[in-house]
């Protein structure tokens, strides 16, 4: 009896080596953990944790591929104090990458990345750092910045050759190497990371009670940790407000005037910008300008073309709209531009009224001016 009785406690004793043997082969893996949620105008960043090595560590390396058309990588922070560092792959990664022809900013690419404890061959004085040993390691994390209007995509460290290249023989596996040099691959899970949206939603501006404007949004749907949203009017210091507000009032005065909204996070991340325009117009005002005078400094040279252009083309601010309609068409479009350099050049068609002095529009639209200072 006592010799079953042995026998029998030898074998649960060796199934539970060879159980706790398995499990800890099986949670030997490089961890991608990202450091929240992926958001467009925000840096994105994934720590490189190796859990459960078992052993100490003298060096790693990863092979992380990453949806470079919804992703640009922008650095890699090592953690391990003293350890020499080698990377690869698009800036600011050194191009030395086996796989370099594989990273192009399209569909899929590589990031390379090696490091130990024995100094960089090139670097003169270079000390041995101490090694890495634990159940957990954060070996350092890669910042990432989300490309406009991208969806995202999945991250995985799990490929270890260069799939650009047909018939490559390059193998980079993600790995450790232990005191003997050895290299011990690791399992790594997908990392999926779609481009959420913290902007407000639904974003309107009008003009309201003739002199005031109203905004009015909905709280972004992706980031329910915004709880705070910054207004802002033509450079004017901001306002803060609860995301949940849902509408602002205010009275800016007439003329055309831009808004912008940042949803604002706790750790100080600011969204995209989203923006409305509205023009506020006082009945019975008689509003004074210059045609041609885009910049609004009195006076009508080549600079009034030239904000007619980034007007148009960069999204810059006119304080009078009308001074920029030059040839009174109702519209400010490039054919102002070009009317406005013909006259000052070529002594082409006149400007129509209110020039060469200040006067009242006299053929109203819908352009608008705010009034003279």
């Amino acid at each position: 009896m006592k010799l079953k009785v042995s026998f029998l406690l030898r074998k649960v004793m060796l199934l539970a080596v060879f159980f706790t043997l398995a499990e800890g082969a099986r949670a030997q893996e490089l961890r991608l953990v990202p450091l929240g949620s992926a958001y467009g105008c925000m840096d994105y960043s994934i720590e490189l944790r190796l859990v459960g090595a078992g052993q100490t560590v003298f060096g790693y390396q990863v092979s992380l591929s990453y949806p470079a058309d919804s992703f640009e990588p922008v650095s890699f922070e090592g953690e391990l104090e003293g350890w020499s560092i080698r990377r690869s792959g698009r800036f600011p990664f050194a191009p030395a990458s086996p796989c370099e022809q594989w990273a192009d900013g399209n569909g899929v690419d590589r990031i390379l990345v090696s490091a130990s404890v024995y100094p960089d061959p090139g670097v003169a004085g270079g000390t041995v750092a101490d090694e890495a040993a634990g159940a957990d390691v954060l070996l350092g994390r890669i910042v990432f910045r989300p490309r406009d209007g991208a969806a995202g995509g999945t991250f995985s460290a799990t490929e270890g050759g260069c799939p650009g290249l047909l018939g490559s023989l390059v193998e980079y596996p993600t790995a450790f190497f232990d005191a003997d040099g050895r290299t011990l691959e690791l399992e790594s899970q997908p990392l999926a990371a779609p481009i959420l949206s913290a902007e407000v939603e639904d974003l309107a501006c009008r003009p309201v009670d003739g002199a005031r404007a109203e905004l009015s949004w909905s709280p972004p749907g992706a980031a329910a940790s915004v709880e705070t949203v910054q207004v802002s009017r033509d450079g004017a210091p901001p306002v803060f407000l609860p995301v949940d507000s849902g509408s602002y009032l205010d009275e800016p005065g007439p003329g055309l005037h831009r808004y912008e909204i940042t949803s604002l996070f706790a750790d100080g991340r600011e969204s995209c910008i989203s923006s409305c325009e509205v023009e506020i117009v006082i009945e019975g005002e008689e509003v004074l300008f210059i045609r041609g005078d885009s910049d609004s400094n009195d006076r009508v040279n080549l600079s009034d073309a030239i904000q007619i252009l980034r007007y148009l083309y960069q999204a810059a601010g006119i304080e009078c709209r009308d001074a920029a309609d030059v040839n009174d068409s109702g519209r400010i479009e490039l054919a102002d531009a070009i009317y406005l350099l013909n006259f000052i050049f070529q002594s082409g068609t006149g400007i129509p009224l209110p020039y060469p002095a200040a006067g009242a529009d006299p053929t109203p639209d819908g352009l608008g001016c705010r009034p003279s200072a």
